[in-house]
């Protein structure tokens, strides 16, 4: 429910404006108001009324939308949670807190105004949305050119390439700057003309693309949604804004410590970045694989992968399919020599040696399902420790 008031009638001499009444808002709930020209939620708890931000912090979700656990509002879209207090941010992916309002109730009216300091938060993310034109800003953001498109045959997987350097404007010169990042890491890909998406007009991907690469890369699913149909039928040399990098799934540092990657599906798409990179710049680490696919058509990047083996002799790759049903290419092909059926603790110590079981950074990315599969086996069936585990969930937008 959103509720418009004129900010002259509502404004009162303390700066306060009015911008619901307390009939509107039941115990436990969430009410999305506009306040100078902002989108806020409302919420009350233990009969006290708080006002937050209404857009999420991480990438646009309508907080309106989401769920009220005691003082905490969960973001439907990616589950960041936040104190409707404080505006803390209380559960990842989110890492910026929401902006939070003073809230007076007066006579049944709930007016709000800024808490001081907001106003420079404010000012931050304006400077942020500029940064397109200034190459200034809280975070990078970059205009790049769609450079190919490649679908996979077989497949509902389409990998778009761009250009690496934005062309920018800054104090009266042209210039270009290169979206410089860590291999692993992500980005959000706003493409214009997905407003009518329900989970917003942007998404971030990784950039399956290593560092050491000419060009940006993604890879996803193309699913019956506003925004991927959008980004499906963008044209070469089309133009899109991406804001970034970001994420902490990323390579370890110390090369003494072999590497094990965990893949599900299009979640090898950092493990891509990842591999390209060390085999680019002939890191002296070990790396293990496992990407699990459904059938041998998923399987992403195979022909790379099999040319990074060829270059890179402390790279192993292990592929294994899942579906074995009468009618699967995969079955009928009699000429698969990869491993079959989900990765288990028989396969892991077929191919990782017991030393390296010990010393092993253990990297998984994944649908859900399979990420929390992959967990449980590691502690569980393997005794991996919670510190040697990183996690990238890919949830299928």
């Amino acid at each position: 429910m959103v509720i418009e008031m004129s900010n002259k009638m509502a404004k009162d001499d303390k700066g306060y404006e009015k911008v619901a009444n307390t009939q509107d808002l039941q115990e436990g709930s969430l009410l999305k108001v506009e306040y100078a020209g902002n989108a806020v939620v409302l919420s009350m708890v233990n009969g006290k009324v708080y006002a937050i931000d209404a857009v999420c912090s991480h990438e646009g979700g309508p907080l309106e939308d989401g769920t009220l656990e005691g003082y905490v509002v969960e973001c439907p879209w990616h589950g960041s949670k936040f104190d409707v207090r404080t505006g803390e941010v209380k559960n990842p992916p989110a890492d910026k807190p929401q902006s939070v309002y003073q809230v007076h109730v007066e006579n049944n009216d709930i007016l709000i105004k800024k808490i001081p300091g907001a106003q420079e938060q404010t000012k931050q993310q304006a400077i942020t949305s500029e940064a397109i034109t200034t190459g200034k800003g809280a975070w990078a953001i970059y205009e790049l050119t769609l450079l190919e498109k490649k679908k996979f045959q077989g497949t509902d997987i389409v990998s778009f390439k761009f250009s690496k350097k934005s062309q920018q404007q800054g104090e009266g010169n042209d210039y270009k700057r290169s979206l410089e990042y860590t291999a692993g890491q992500f980005a959000f890909f706003d493409i214009g003309g997905a407003n009518n998406d329900p989970k917003g007009p942007i998404r971030h991907f990784t950039l399956s693309s290593s560092p050491t690469e000419d060009f940006i890369m993604i890879s996803t699913r193309i699913r019956e949604t506003p925004y991927k149909k959008r980004l499906s039928s963008l044209e070469e040399g089309v133009k899109v804004k991406v804001r970034g990098p970001e994420g902490k799934f990323v390579l370890h540092e110390d090369n003494s410590k072999a590497a094990t990657f965990l893949s599900g599906g299009i979640g090898v798409t950092p493990f891509r970045s990842m591999i390209k990179y060390a085999t680019d710049k002939q890191l002296p680490i070990k790396i293990v694989m496992f990407d699990s696919n459904r059938d041998e058509q998923n399987i992403l990047y195979k022909s790379e992968f099999d040319e990074c083996l060829t270059e890179n002799k402390n790279l192993k790759v292990i592929y294994t399919i899942t579906d074995e049903s009468p009618e699967s290419s995969s079955f009928i092909a009699s000429g698969w020599k990869g491993e079959r059926g989900y990765i288990n603790k028989a396969m892991i110590t077929k191919y990782v040696s017991s030393n390296e079981l010990e010393n092993s950074i253990f990297y998984i990315c994944g649908p859900p399902a399979m990420l929390k599969a992959m967990q449980k086996l590691l502690q569980d069936d393997l005794s991996i420790p919670k510190e040697r585990i990183k996690i990238e969930e890919f949830t299928g937008y």
